[in-house]
This record gives structure tokens, C-alpha cells and sequence, in this order.
């Protein structure tokens, strides 16, 4: 043990131990592929099977290392709970996207079977398939991005300012912000959704892409959370602004915010995920301006009744591809800690 405790010590050892785990990684994930490819069951199984116990001795070398026996096996118990978790996850999108290669009969049948032939051409179908009120796929997916992408990034940043304002400046009003918004969350979504359709219906906002004026209110639960980080923000640096000759658009943009940048960037994505998920919201209110969301929602009614469940699983797995993406390129950003301040009081 003493020996390993001091290779993992090593830089260079380091370093080639994980380009060697890249490359076992890669030859694993290609031999499984393969073996799908073939739809040979067994084979795929054998690889399964050989991998998860390299993975089983990678968790044991890094369980004990450095580590007491208690200590050693309490990491070890918690690394087997969060691998079975993953395992859970990573079969659920394995099985989405196996079932879109699969045809209809083969999808009632053999549910968790391997495809017998792989239909690709039912990912490129689900292009010309899928339209709903006179958009085709790419054009819901103009309209995700558009609501998704720009609403998320109005709503968070509306929520930082308005947060910013309340938090470190007083005037008259500034701290009824708070109880307000606590007293109209308790409100259920039962009691105000005839009263917002009414409203969004009167403003013409209804199927009408001005609906992203919407995201202009910064009264919601990112504002608790962005009030909450502005509390534990230094005003030193505010002040050494402000003597500088900097103005308060300065301050905000060039001290402050730079400060939260990692809270903005972790809700920001957040708000997308949901957005890009919401179907309730665009059936309800956008019935002429279909996202993806919404459209694979009417989408799947069709399909159902037409019996193409592989058509209906294939356009699952491709709008899932973003939020899948999203997560690979900044899952650091999602999980990093939030850094308060570099000044002691």
C-alpha cells in the first residue's frame, strides 16, 4: 500500500495512468458498441461485465488509498451507492436509444432486447414526421432555443440586478421585496393559471413570441437565492470603486457581478434545462408556436394512435441530445463551489 501511496504521489505516473484509463475506456466503449451492433446479447453482456469490474477496482484502489480501513470502507460504500445510481441512469438512455433503432413489433415484444436489425433510418424519419402546427423539427427548435436560451438568460439577470438593487441600497419599499414574493409563492398554480391565461390573452402575449417579455420579472425564486449571495458580498470593493470615479453600471458590471459569475452561470443553466423541458407551459400557451417540448408531446399522441413508438422514442433521444451536451461541457460549473468574496470583515 505504501508503494501505491507513493506511484499516486508521482506526477509523471499520474499522468500515464490516466491516459492508460482513457484508453481502456475507449477500447471498452468500442468493443461494447460493437457487440450492440452485432446484437449479440451475450457478448455485450461479457464486456458489461468486464468493465464494471475494472470500475470495481479502480473504486477499491481509490477507497483505500491513503485511507484508514473504516475510513477506506465507508468511501467505498458510498462509491458502490453512486455507481448503481449512475448505472440506473445510463440504462434508462441506453434503452431509450436502442428502442429508437427498434421497430414496432420488436418494441412490444422484446422490450429489453437488443434490436434484431438497427433501423437508423428512424432517426432521420423523425425529421420529415414530426410537425405539429405547421412547424417542422427545426422549427420548434427555433422556437425552444428562442424562449429557452434568451428567456433564461433575461430571467436570471433581471433576478441578479433586482436582487443587487434591494440587498445594498435603501430606499423606501426596498424590504417589502422579500415577504412579497414569499407571500405570492405560497399561491398555488391552481388558483392563478385561469387568471395568467386571461391576462397573457388580454396583452395578446398568446402564441405570440413577445411572450419573452415575460422573463423581465425578477420576482422568483432565483431572486432568494441571488439576495442571499449579495448579503455575503464584501461592499469594500463597491466603495474602492467608487472612489475611483466608477458609476453605479461600474460597480454592478465590472465588481459585483463578476463576483456571483458562478451562481449566474449554475441557475442560468438550471432555468435553460427547465425551459427546454417545459411542455405544460407551451401547450397551454403557445398551441401555435409549438417548442420541441410540446411538439414531441402532440407528437407522441399521433404516434400512439399510428403505432410508431420508434419513431416516438427515436425523437426522445434527439431532444435530449442538448441537455446532455450542456451537462458533459459544464457539469464543473453546475457542481463548482460559489466563491463569497476575497475580504475579511
Amino acid at each position: 500500500m505504501q508503494m501505491l501511496s507513493a506511484l499516486n504521489k508521482n506526477i509523471g505516473f499520474q499522468r500515464w495512468s490516466k491516459r492508460a484509463a482513457y484508453i481502456l475506456l475507449a477500447v471498452w466503449s468500442a468493443a461494447f458498441i460493437v457487440c450492440c451492433l452485432m446484437s449479440n446479447g451475450n457478448a455485450a453482456k461479457t464486456v458489461l461485465y468486464i468493465g464494471l469490474a475494472f470500475w470495481a477496482v479502480i473504486g477499491i484502489y481509490r477507497s483505500y488509498l491513503n485511507k484508514s480501513i473504516g475510513e477506506g470502507t465507508l468511501h467505498l460504500i458510498v462509491y458502490a451507492v453512486f455507481t448503481v445510481f449512475a448505472l440506473s441512469y445510463l440504462y434508462i438512455f441506453f434503452w431509450g436509444v436502442t428502442s429508437g433503432f427498434k421497430t414496432q413489433t420488436e418494441i412490444a415484444v422484446y422490450p429489453f432486447d437488443l434490436p434484431t436489425e438497427w433501423h437508423f433510418r428512424n432517426y432521420i424519419d423523425v425529421f420529415s414526421h414530426l410537425e405539429v402546427s405547421g412547424f417542422g423539427f427545426f422549427g420548434m427548435l427555433g422556437n425552444s432555443l428562442y424562449f429557452s436560451l434568451l428567456g433564461s438568460f433575461c430571467l436570471c439577470m433581471i433576478s441578479s440586478m433586482l436582487a443587487y438593487v434591494t440587498n445594498k441600497f435603501r430606499f423606501p419599499g426596498s424590504r417589502l421585496f422579500m415577504p412579497i414574493l414569499l407571500f405570492t409563492m405560497m399561491f398555488p398554480i391552481y388558483g392563478s393559471g385561469g387568471s395568467m391565461y386571461e391576462l397573457l390573452l388580454k396583452l395578446g402575449f398568446v402564441n405570440s413570441r413577445l411572450q419573452i417579455l415575460l422573463s423581465f420579472n425578477g420576482m422568483n425564486v432565483y431572486y432568494i437565492y441571488f439576495h442571499a449571495t449579495y448579503s455575503n458580498l464584501s461592499w469594500s470593493y463597491a466603495e474602492a470603486a467608487y472612489i475611483d470615479g466608477a458609476n453605479d453600471f461600474t460597480v454592478y458590471f465590472r465588481v459585483m457581478f463578476p463576483q456571483i459569475i458562478n451562481l449566474f452561470g449554475a441557475l442560468y443553466l438550471i432555468t435553460w434545462v427547465g425551459d427546454w423541458n417545459n411542455y405544460s407551459s407551451a401547450l397551454i400557451y403557445l398551441t401555435k408556436l409549438p417548442t420541441l417540448a410540446g411538439g414531441i408531446y402532440m407528437f407522441e399522441l399521433n404516434m400512439v394512435q399510428h403505432a410508431r413508438r420508434d419513431l416516438l422514442y427515436a425523437a426522445y433521444m434527439i431532444t435530449a441530445i442538448p441537455p446532455l451536451l450542456l451537462f458533459i461541457f459544464f457539469n464543473k460549473v453546475l457542481t463548482s463551489n460559489i466563491s463569497i468574496g476575497g475580504i475579511k470583515e
